[in-house]
């Protein structure tokens, strides 16, 4: 019996499988290693010590819930929630600063196939934040059809980088502690 991949496991394993990835994840990797890991309080606080898993998990929902919001209102009703639009994209990006943070402390722990998945990941999420960032500048300069483009833009990269995140937890197990 020949077991099917769907497209997007598909396009996940052969990011699992691209040396090519390596030198750069290696060295965001190791860089990250010092910075994040090595020092044992940042370790404990970014990794989660004090909350029993790791914090990035929890710390994604903000942006991720305030840029989906905004992504909705605009396009239901732009005008008249134009206010909560704009304080939706600026919530979003200032909360994904913190997030990026622990993400990256995630992937320092990292190795092989994780590492590749989680820089690939990374860019993503990076991507996203570019998306509405840039949103959010459009927007205040008026340009609401072009923000609006944007948005949409972010909430797909959003998407494909939240499925290589789920795929880091779930099949590749990053930050899966066995009691």
């Amino acid at each position: 019996m020949t077991t099917h991949l769907s497209l997007p496991e598909s396009l996940v394993r052969r990011i699992e499988a691209a040396s090519g990835l390596d030198g750069i994840a290696e060295t965001v990797r190791a860089s990250a290693y010092d910075a994040l890991v090595e020092p044992q309080a940042l370790d404990e606080l970014l990794g989660g010590a004090w909350l029993g898993h790791r914090v990035h998990p929890v710390a994604v929902q903000v942006p991720m819930g305030a840029w989906l919001m905004a992504t909705l209102l605009d396009v239901v009703g732009s005008e008249r929630h134009a206010a909560a639009v704009d304080t939706l994209l600026l919530t979003g990006c200032l909360a994904a600063l913190p997030s990026a943070v622990t993400g990256v402390h995630d992937l320092a722990t990292t190795s092989g196939a994780q590492t590749r998945v989680g820089l690939v990941h990374a860019a993503a999420m990076d991507a996203t934040l570019g998306l509405f960032a840039v949103a959010l500048v459009k927007r205040r300069r008026g340009d609401r059809r072009g923000a609006r483009r944007l948005m949409l833009a972010g909430t797909a990269v959003a998407g494909a980088g939240a499925y290589l995140g789920g795929h880091l937890v779930y099949r590749l197990g990053v930050g899966v502690h066995e009691a």
